[in-house]
């Protein structure tokens, strides 16, 4: 029984930690994208607002896989541990 609880301990935390690399990339494109909408009345290039808007997509998209294969990556680690016992 020590041994599920260690392996649940350790489950949860690397979804804890998964949750905040997750959270610490979305906070970085929210802060990318308003530093776009505040320099478009400096800048007013069309092409500029594009150009900075394919890395804020490609950032944000990476980070939804990053969840979700760090979601099924820590599941199967907690798998394994459990039937190690």
């Amino acid at each position: 029984m020590h041994r599920e609880l260690w392996v649940l301990g350790k489950y949860i935390g690397h979804l804890i930690i998964g949750t905040a690399m997750f959270a610490a990339l979305l906070l970085f494109v929210m802060a990318t994208n308003l530093l776009v909408e505040w320099s478009e009345p400096l800048v007013s290039d069309a092409a500029f607002r594009q150009l900075m808007k394919a890395p804020e997509k490609v950032i944000l998209y990476s980070d939804g896989l990053l969840l979700v294969w760090w979601t099924f990556f820590s599941t199967y680690k907690a798998i394994v541990g459990l039937h190690r016992e």
